[in-house]
């Protein structure tokens, strides 16, 4: 079975590290690379450059894919992704502060496969890995992109309201805690 191989293009190091805690608390074990621009995207994905070695920088199956990024937009790099008949099969998902709408329908024509706001949670993640939008390497449906997955990129990727109440809940305990630090200290 062939090793699979996820990167991930995002330029803000604190996101990248949610990301990557993110993908192990779901229970993703691919191999996860990195790249910080949307040129060095390109560079990759093309095998060009520095990138050149693929025994050093696999072809991945799916990338993790920021919108702002320097020197090229994440959109710029979904574009060339959907453009080249050798990568148009690579899954791509968009991992974004961005919720504008402009953004979202520039994605969704361009096809891209999952639209998810920053930080996405593990749960949002292991529905995506589960959901029908993500074909993984040997699928019978690779090659076939219909309309289907870029239609509505975005279903199935909620968080459940009962995550959020924990989360608002421990979100609660902190605040809580912090405000008994800071008396402590006044005193």
């Amino acid at each position: 079975m062939s090793r699979r191989e996820i990167l991930v293009v995002e330029n803000n190091v604190d996101d990248l590290f949610f990301l990557k805690r993110a993908l192990r608390s779901a229970g993703v074990t691919d191999s996860i690379h990195s790249v910080s621009d949307g040129r060095a995207a390109i560079a990759c994905l093309s095998g060009t450059g520095d990138y050149a070695d693929r025994m050093q920088w696999p072809m991945p199956w799916l990338v993790f894919l920021d919108l702002k990024l320097p020197y090229k937009s994440g959109l710029d790099v979904l574009e060339y992704i959907r453009s080249a008949p050798d990568l148009n099969r690579i899954n791509v998902v968009v991992v974004t502060a961005s919720e504008d709408d402009k953004d979202m329908k520039r994605a969704t024509e361009l096809g891209v496969n999952a639209y998810l706001l920053k930080p996405p949670t593990p749960y949002v993640l292991q529905r995506l890995f589960a959901s029908p939008q993500l074909r993984p390497p040997g699928d019978p449906a690779d090659g076939k992109r219909g309309r289907s997955y870029s239609r509505n990129p975005w279903r199935y990727l909620h968080d459940s309201p009962r995550e959020i109440g924990w989360l608002l809940l421990a979100a609660a305990i902190g605040v809580v805690a912090l405000l008994f630090l800071v008396l402590a200290a006044l005193q």
